[in-house]
């Protein structure tokens, strides 16, 4: 598996892997993302921030980056870390590995940049995603109830969410 910068061309696949995410998210009772906007989606496309697993030729999902965060980790953001967002499986894609994959193209970035390591926000009451996390070498750092904030869209205000670390290493 690797990684590539999304282009227009696959906003049917992310906007179904986007949608089958909130229907798995509404099965388990837990928060569900809005549906995002295609404008929004193309942005983060033109912007570089939207990228897709393939396995071969299939897609298996996407996630967004960024480079800072400083609307969700405020104090704590520094500047020295590599910010993953959103990951969403193709219903199509019965396999796992997802975030493994993101995982190694993230840590690489980080050494390709001089970034200190890894970080995501994820539901703060999801405990099994937590660990999920917790297994894949990250740390739990802070849990947060966010308010409003003009940098983040409206569904994060109120979200209880848990912050994640993972220092980058080499092997």
């Amino acid at each position: 598996m690797h990684v590539v910068p999304a282009i227009p061309a696959d906003l049917p696949e992310v906007l179904a892997a986007y949608s089958d995410a909130r229907a798995r998210q509404a099965a388990h009772r837990a928060f569900q993302w809005p549906e995002f906007t295609q404008r929004s989606i193309l942005e983060q496309m033109g912007s570089g921030q939207l990228l897709r697993v393939i396995d071969g030729d299939a897609f298996v999902g996407v996630f967004t980056v960024a480079y800072e965060d400083p609307a969700i980790w405020g104090e704590l953001e520094r500047g020295a870390h590599i910010y993953l967002h959103r990951f969403a499986r193709a219903s199509t894609y019965p396999g796992r590995g997802l975030v493994d994959a993101l995982l190694g193209w993230a840590l690489a970035q980080c050494e390709a940049l001089g970034r200190e390591g890894l970080r995501l926000d994820t539901w703060g009451h999801n405990d099994a995603l937590i660990a999920f996390y917790e297994s894949r070498g990250f740390t739990l750092i802070d849990k947060r109830t966010m308010g409003s904030d003009p940098r983040l869209p409206p569904h994060y205000d109120g979200l209880h969410l848990a912050l994640l670390e993972r220092p980058f290493s080499l092997p």
